[in-house]
């Protein structure tokens, strides 16, 4: 084992122990309230308590707990994601502002994009990619590909055409850019599915996850884009979300945070 110090978003530094056994324990979940199940997520974390260095060697971080994550979000938590602004944003159990909440949200449209790429090289504010520019614009060759039209296309066949499939996904992951990128894309696809009309099942996956800074964040704003871009327009309604991570984590930094934080509910 050793010893280093860590800091995560401007906290102080604290020196902890780190090991070089990865103990990743398996939790699944099943809820329909949105709220708590970041409250268990964050309980299994805290009980999975296993420091180890992560990252790479040019940028190494403390995670002080982590778990292989399945959950199963439906009922009143899709209603609750969906209006996730206002549920999470003026919710005191959690630190993030409807207006920062809003701004994640709005990451997710073409003005984003545009904005971002009219960004000089260089630019304190300009991302390496965003998700939705990779849905929108996939490299493909000399060209690039619409994943998001692509699908909406393949979803509206399986309702006009009453038959299932699993075939309709969009991915993330462009192997000649992110196989040795420092900051490679931590979802990797999403995989939506007609389950019955007029309802969709949506399956998101992560190879890594920030749990207390970004699980909750990422999924209104990416499950908002989705309801917004292909469920509407087609009529349907999301009946089920199933979210999926490799490494679900709580970093050094936030440890003491999430230990309070789970202290607020009642599990």
């Amino acid at each position: 084992m050793t010893y280093i110090k860590t800091c995560n978003n401007k906290k102080v530094a604290q020196e902890v122990v780190l090991h070089m056994a990865r103990k990743l324990k398996i939790y699944t979940l099943q809820s329909s309230d949105f709220q708590s199940a970041w409250a268990k997520l964050l309980q299994q974390c805290l009980k999975n308590e296993s420091p180890i260095r992560f990252g790479d060697e040019n940028e190494p971080k403390a995670l002080r707990g982590e778990i292989c994550s399945k959950v199963a979000l439906e009922g009143k938590a899709v209603e609750q994601i969906l209006n996730g602004v206002q549920e999470l944003g003026n919710d005191s159990r959690f630190h993030f502002g409807p207006g920062y909440i809003q701004k994640y949200v709005d990451e997710y449209t073409m003005d984003y994009i545009d904005w971002q790429r009219s960004l000089p090289d260089g630019h304190n504010q300009k991302f390496v990619y965003t998700y939705y520019e990779r849905f929108r614009y996939y490299p493909a060759g000399t060209e690039t590909f619409d994943q998001v039209e692509a699908l909406k296309q393949n979803l509206q066949k399986q309702i006009e055409y009453e038959i299932f499939s699993n075939r309709h996904q969009m991915t993330t992951w462009i192997p000649s850019i992110d196989a040795f990128s420092e900051s490679p894309p931590c979802l990797q696809r999403i995989w939506i599915s007609l389950i019955d009309k007029p309802l969709i099942e949506i399956h998101l996956d992560w190879r890594s996850r920030d749990l207390f800074g970004a699980w909750h964040v990422n999924l209104i704003a990416l499950i908002n884009m989705i309801n917004r871009d292909i469920a509407t327009p087609l009529n349907c309604k999301i009946a089920r979300i199933v979210d999926s991570c490799d490494s679900l984590h709580i970093y050094n930094g936030n440890w003491q945070e999430a230990q309070e934080a789970v202290k607020t509910f009642r599990l």
